[in-house]
């Protein structure tokens, strides 16, 4: 799919961001011209991102409009949490979750990963540090977006999400929190 300058993605690794500019160029001196989306992420002032347009690894897709997160805050409870007591095998999980690169699937991860956290600290254990780091990208990811979307702030995006999830929190049992 072609974007046009002006047109709001969101790229795999920097999040949402805005297409400035589409320009043939040679990076590093390889000898290949190809032509870049040229975009700076909403959320990094100042940061600025190229992908090639054709022969990239990277995924780029619509921003979600906000009816998409309405819907997964509105379903909450629908949203599954992943169940795996081994926890190096759910940390893989959740990264196989999270290549499925939509919204639901940041929101299924972030819930889960939540839930963990919370039980774990009601029961008087320590937050696992892959929980926090697997929390700390899921979760910028989703809530950069669903601010995006709603015309919001981050920390607006993040409390409406988590006190969705803490409505439910009791309901939520997992294996190997």
């Amino acid at each position: 799919m072609n974007y046009q300058v002006g047109d709001f993605l969101v790229h795999e690794g920097s999040g949402v961001c805005k297409i400035e500019d589409i320009d043939d160029m040679e990076l590093m001196g390889k000898g290949s011209k190809k032509t870049y989306y040229c975009m700076a992420p909403v959320f990094k002032a100042g940061a600025k991102v190229f992908t090639p347009i054709t022969g990239s690894t990277i995924r780029l897709r619509p921003v979600a409009d906000v009816t998409t997160f309405n819907k997964i805050l509105d379903n909450i409870d629908d949203i599954e949490c992943i169940n795996e007591p081994n926890d190096r095998m759910l940390q893989e999980k959740f990264k196989e979750v999270m290549a499925e690169f939509t919204p639901e699937s940041l929101a299924r991860v972030v819930k889960t990963v939540l839930i963990r956290k919370w039980q774990r600290i009601e029961s008087g254990k320590k937050v696992m540090a892959l929980d926090e780091k697997i929390l700390s990208v899921a979760g910028r990811k989703l809530y950069e977006e669903m601010a995006f979307s709603m015309g919001k702030d981050i920390p607006y995006a993040q409390h409406l999400f988590e006190d969705a999830v803490k409505i439910h929190f009791s309901n939520n049992l997992l294996v190997g929190a």
